[in-house]
């Protein structure tokens, strides 16, 4: 679960933070609600088979019992049956020898001898009885032992691949703080120059203050700001399943300019700038990387002051993990 609820952050803080069209909006949020519906699916399950296993064991233990007792009894007939047969011929025996030399004898010894022959019969319905349960019995547990092993199959298999799953998530994550670290160290020397490098949610977010990048209501990059562009594109030259978002952020004073309509507009183009100079200059791969604008919708501090404004005026570049591998075994 712990595992999972890490999925779910990042999918979630994937939507939260990337500023993209409603209809990729609506897919996002259709892949997180099928997500999270076939892991409650295959945990569900799982605890249905467990379950189910349980119960399983239990009726073949108590059939197994049944079948030994019902087995027993079957060979303690069968040797009544013998005696009773073998009683019967010896009567048979006596009985033709005797016939011709006492009528009485004769009578009696008939009679003994149906009483025998009909004892037989019913000891030789008893026994086919005995015998037929015996045989529903026994296939009655092969079967449930078919079914034991088919659940324990299924059960090995869904318990592979949520090993499959944790270990994709533990490498992600070892990923994204390994991704930190090289960020952090690359960037060290700017770290008290409007630059920070920080892991939230998943997440790695690199933010630029504008006084960094651009001067006021441009969207131009100044030296300094390439300067530190170039050691980003550095550390993400080679990167790999990780998705590219770069955000522009204003303040919320109204933009006034005849060239840019509003902090929708600067927001955008300000990050178009940087994407373009990380491809053009950093050469990183123009097909990773994706920019937005967030206008003044998603301030760090929400208060009025000058120093909140300046910290709200920012380029942050998101690196998010890919979910394809994660999405793709749970559609197996």
């Amino acid at each position: 679960m712990k595992k999972f609820s890490f999925i779910l952050i990042i999918f979630i803080s994937s939507v939260i933070v990337s500023c993209v069209p409603a209809r990729k909006l609506e897919e996002l949020q259709l892949s997180y609600d099928d997500l999270k519906s076939q892991f409650e699916e295959m945990k569900t399950l799982k605890e249905f088979g467990e379950k189910s296993l349980a119960d399983l064991q239990t009726r073949f233990g108590t059939l197994s019992n049944d079948y030994e007792k019902l087995k027993s009894e079957c060979d303690q007939q069968r040797e009544d049956f013998d005696k009773t047969k073998a009683s019967y011929e010896i009567l048979n025996r006596n009985y033709k020898e005797l016939v011709n030399s006492n009528e009485n004898t004769k009578k009696d010894l008939r009679y003994e001898l149906e009483r025998l022959d009909k004892q037989l019969n019913d000891k030789k319905r008893e026994l086919f009885s005995k015998e037929s349960s015996l045989l529903a019995k026994e296939k009655e547990a092969n079967d449930l032992k078919k079914d034991l092993d088919k659940l324990e199959e299924s059960l090995r298999e869904r318990e592979n691949r949520v090993n499959e799953l944790e270990s994709k998530l533990a490498a992600q994550e070892t990923a994204v703080n390994n991704l930190k670290n090289r960020l952090t160290n690359s960037l060290i020397g700017y770290k008290n120059s409007g630059i920070s490098v920080i892991e939230k949610d998943g997440k790695v977010y690199v933010s630029l203050d504008n006084s960094l990048l651009f001067q006021s209501g441009k969207i131009d990059i100044d030296w300094k700001g390439k300067t530190a562009l170039l050691k980003v594109a550095e550390s993400l030259q080679n990167i790999e399943d990780f998705d590219i978002m770069v955000e522009g952020h204003t303040d919320n004073i109204p933009m006034k300019s005849s060239t840019i309509k509003d902090n929708w507009d600067l927001s955008v183009l300000r990050a178009t700038s940087v994407v373009r100079y990380l491809t053009t200059e950093g050469k990183m791969d123009p097909i990773k990387i994706i920019p937005s604008g967030r206008s003044k919708y998603l301030p760090i501090d929400s208060s009025k002051t000058k120093e909140a404004r300046a910290k709200n005026r920012r380029i942050e570049i998101i690196l998010s993990p890919k979910l394809d591998s994660i999405m793709e075994l749970l559609k197996d």
